[in-house]
């Protein structure tokens, strides 16, 4: 019966002590983790400004889109035929590609 508190005791100990070692090193993932969030912050912080100042010194390149007519963009009929001859069950009319280009059209205007 007394060396029941005895290995219990042992156990006890050995089973803080380990405790105390995993906490330890969690406690340092965690600094090493905090010290990485620091990095990249400052690293994003870098880059916005970067990309601010960039925008800032030419703003036409800012809106990287293009609008539909410097694409060049082919008719609606020929845009139509080129989705039938690669989707043969499509659906879409004439008067949807139409449609398409309309609104891609009015993205020019804003």
């Amino acid at each position: 019966m007394q060396q029941e508190p005895k290995e219990t005791d042992a156990d006890f100990a050995k089973l803080q002590e380990s405790s105390a070692l995993v906490i330890n090193n969690l406690r340092e993932d965690l600094r090493v983790l905090q010290s990485r969030l620091a990095e990249e912050r400052v690293e994003r912080e870098s880059l916005q400004k970067q990309l601010d100042n960039g925008a800032e010194q030419n703003p036409a390149s800012a809106n990287t889109q293009q609008p539909a007519t410097e694409l060049g963009l082919p008719e609606a009929a020929d845009l139509l035929n080129q989705l039938k001859a690669e989707r043969k069950k499509s659906t879409t009319t004439l008067a949807d590609v139409e449609t398409i280009l309309e609104i891609l059209g009015s993205d020019e205007e804003i």
